[in-house]
């Protein structure tokens, strides 16, 4: 395992690299469920042009000039090497959708953009002590400040609830 890459965690091998940053590719189309009713296609119109590409576009060319902070604050941190952070990656990468999809909006879409997306994101990101690049510094990236979080296997009775299946509540409300 490699010690300096965080995806090392995710099976990656020395013939393996991570994944590019940008948007996941979509998963195939699984078998369709049971009991639902197909929907009328309605006539689609192509998806907007996105202004930037890329997750790294994104952080490169409207992130990391826009968002500026006082890096040598004890209690803020970034990593240059941001894509190196599976978690960093997905926040990001989070952050840019909405950022495209909200862009739409010229009303409030920023100011919602912002506020309850950036802020956010970026507080947790940039925490020094927890966040997913705590270990790096603005100089430079270094892997692993903390360990994965531990995870027990649950008892399979509890997935038998209807409260925590994906399965549709009997038409009789019984939950059955």
């Amino acid at each position: 395992m490699n010690l300096d890459d965080e995806w090392a965690d995710f099976g990656d091998t020395a013939e393996q690299q991570a994944p590019p940053p940008g948007p996941p590719s979509k998963p195939p189309d699984g078998p369709k469920k049971p009991g639902r009713k197909k929907r009328k296609k309605k006539a689609q119109e192509p998806p907007p042009e996105l202004v930037f590409p890329t997750v790294a576009d994104f952080v490169a060319d409207f992130l990391a000039p826009t968002v500026r902070r006082n890096l040598r604050r004890p209690t803020v941190t970034w990593c240059p090497a941001w894509w190196r952070h599976p978690e960093a990656v997905t926040r990001l990468t989070a952050l840019w959708r909405a950022w495209e999809h909200l862009r739409h909006d010229p009303a409030l879409g920023m100011s919602v953009w912002w506020l309850h997306h950036a802020d956010p994101h970026l507080r947790v990101l940039m925490d020094k002590d927890a966040g997913p690049l705590s270990a790096c510094t603005p100089e430079g990236h270094r892997a692993y400040a903390h360990g994965p979080l531990p995870v027990e296997t649950p008892d399979a009775a509890l997935w038998l609830s209807p409260a925590f299946s994906a399965a549709p509540p009997a038409a009789d409300g019984s939950g059955a």
